[in-house]
């Protein structure tokens, strides 16, 4: 025992002095060490995205609960890696290139990013690569940990006796689901776009530029770059764009492609993981000559079987819907806040018509087939389908039982993953060498 504790204190004195002679070294955890540029870079990036100025008081208060928060992560990340908790690289690039997203979208390009962060961009990846490789890992083993936890209907009521005082009003709100067509583009009407798309694609196969036809013939915006659609992730796409694009080698130029829009040949410049940066050459069709009369009785005939019972309106939108989003949840409407399809009204400000038609629905009806805008001076007509719908109110068990067993779980998950990092505290060695 006394050989132990000598050990210890030896350990401890001997990452005491390391930690002075490495510059910037803010906490020790384990084997890893916490540096005062990581805090400071993620207290940049957390005040970038709330808006909160440089000068602002509370910054020296957030920069001490965010050196909190990595030494624990440190904590989790030693115990994930004891036991052996692996993350896929692609799932890491993907998130490595969704943050990146987020901050070129903000800053604009490369350059300012790197000026703001202070660091070269590859490097900038490298940091970023680690802090969400640790991340995940520290997430997958809560999830061994407590993603098996429940709540009792017991434990949910004694909950909300305890807390029902406290709780949220919510807002009035629905659930809904819709199926849509778009009208489609008359066969003769295209014939045009088909011939000039072949001419464009017999060019490039006796070796013209890709990059210098796009400026020239595509009547996309991206002509002017050469057709760059830059990087973009799974889901971002129409759905024939995306399976032509994600089954290129990189130089590879695909077959024709059709899609809404109208005809494309689209070249893979690059791949990382789950995205790709392609370039295309789009042809439209003549717009002019759309068939309305038939998108409207396709929706009228799927109205017809759902109403006499041969099929169910989710299995109807998931096989014809053109709304990809919603087709994959069965048409349900999802909150882009809670990711629930249970949606407060006050969320489809942007969708004027389907609140009004919403609020004037019977709950169960199904809507007659509705003309709506979507983007890019397109429209479509769509069926809609009232599953629920409540005013304001108080949230009650009666009403709203999930967001309350929801609420109660996280809460007793909330109490062991503090009760658990604690007994971590005790065993991984940690200190604080400011």
């Amino acid at each position: 025992m006394k050989r132990l504790c000598l050990l210890a204190f030896f350990l401890t004195m001997a990452l005491s002095a390391r930690s002075q002679l490495l510059d910037g070294v803010v906490a020790v955890v384990g084997d890893e060490v916490i540096l005062k540029s990581e805090i400071d870079e993620q207290l940049k990036f957390y005040a970038y995205q709330n808006r909160i100025p440089p000068d602002d008081e509370r910054l020296p208060l957030m920069w001490r609960q965010i050196l909190e928060e990595a030494i624990n992560l440190k904590i989790l990340f030693t115990k994930a890696k004891i036991d052996s908790v692996n993350v896929p690289s692609e799932e890491i690039d993907a998130q490595v290139e969704r943050r990146m997203e987020f901050i070129r979208q903000r800053l604009g390009n490369d350059e300012a990013i790197g000026e703001y962060f202070g660091k070269s961009i590859s490097q900038l990846r490298a940091d970023m690569r680690e802090e969400i490789r640790a991340g995940l890992m520290v997430e997958q083993l809560r999830r061994k940990k407590f993603g098996n936890l429940t709540v009792s209907n017991e434990e949910v009521a004694r909950f909300y006796e305890t807390y029902k005082d406290s709780l949220p009003e919510i807002p009035a709100e629905f659930e809904a689901a819709f199926i849509a067509i778009r009208p489609k583009v008359d066969s003769l009407a295209k014939k045009p776009a088909y011939e000039k798309i072949l001419d464009i694609q017999r060019r490039l196969k006796e070796g013209a530029d890709f990059a210098e036809m796009a400026k020239r013939y595509s009547e996309d915006g991206s002509a002017q770059n050469g057709g760059d659609l830059g990087f973009a992730k799974r889901g971002e796409f129409v759905k024939p764009f995306e399976e032509a694009a994600f089954s290129l080698r990189e130089g590879q130029i695909s077959k024709i492609v059709e899609t809404i829009f109208g005809y494309h040949l689209i070249q893979l410049l690059e791949k990382r993981g789950e995205s790709v940066r392609v370039r295309h050459i789009l042809v439209k069709f003549d717009r002019s000559k759309l068939n309305d009369a038939d998108a409207i009785a396709q929706l009228n005939a799927i109205r017809e079987r759902v109403q006499t019972g041969k099929t169910s309106f989710g299995l109807e939108a998931r096989l014809f819907s053109e709304d990809e989003e919603s087709a994959q949840h069965g048409g349900d409407i999802i909150s882009p806040q809670t990711g629930s399809n249970r949606v407060a009204f006050d969320e489809i400000k942007g969708d004027p018509e389907l609140k009004r038609l919403l609020e004037t629905m019977n709950v169960g009806e199904i809507s007659e087939p509705q003309r709506y805008q979507i983007s890019g001076g397109e429209y479509a007509y769509r069926i809609v389908w009232l599953k629920y719908r409540a005013e304001a109110h108080k949230m009650n068990l009666k009403q709203d039982y999930a967001r309350i067993r929801n609420l109660a779980l996280q809460k007793r998950q909330s109490e062991l993953y503090q009760a658990w990092l604690g007994e971590l505290r005790k065993q991984v060695f940690w200190k604080i060498t400011l």
